[in-house]
């Protein structure tokens, strides 16, 4: 099960995503998964705008709460990788950013976390997937999983088979 605290069109969500409700809120979801017959995995799915300090409070959250892993991560609200017209993107309105814009900003977040949780925790890494380039982009940065959006609405679903046989490829090198 995935807990996404990260989007940022339902308002006031990403507050949850401070340590101290989201922590009670983890707490309170493993208290509920541990009292099922069978338990489930339970993954945090966090922004690509936290701070360090607010990302090295998620790393002692997952310790404390010992959730299953991270997906790291959902759109963005920033809009510097644009390169439209300032003026344009306001024009939008406001709303999560995502595809390949998100990818540099997503890996940074990736690769603070897998060094923070180290390597038994499970990250899924997502944003900006859109070719073998980016996927394994992901895996380097410290993604032990990929998921795609974007990718698939501008490419298509062929983009997947593309992706598992480049990857397989480039590990056999």
């Amino acid at each position: 099960f995935v807990v996404n605290v990260s989007s940022p069109n339902p308002p006031g969500l990403r507050d949850l995503q401070e340590k101290e409700p989201l922590t009670r809120l983890l707490l309170h979801l493993q208290h509920i998964n541990a009292g099922k017959a069978s338990a489930k995995p339970l993954l945090l799915k966090i922004a690509p705008d936290l701070t360090e300090a607010q990302l090295d409070d998620i790393i002692q959250i997952v310790d404390a709460t010992r959730i299953t892993g991270l997906i790291a991560t959902n759109t963005t609200i920033a809009r510097s990788p644009l390169s439209t017209d300032q003026q344009r993107v306001a024009a939008m309105g406001a709303g999560g950013l995502s595809g390949a814009p998100l990818l540099a900003a997503s890996n940074a977040v990736l690769r603070y976390l897998r060094k923070g949780v180290g390597p038994t925790v499970p990250i899924i890494g997502v944003g900006g997937i859109h070719d073998v380039e980016s996927a394994a982009s992901k895996m380097a940065a410290g993604a032990d999983l990929i998921q795609l959006y974007s990718g698939l609405v501008f490419k298509g679903p062929g983009v997947v088979k593309a992706i598992k046989e480049g990857l397989a490829k480039e590990a056999i090198v």
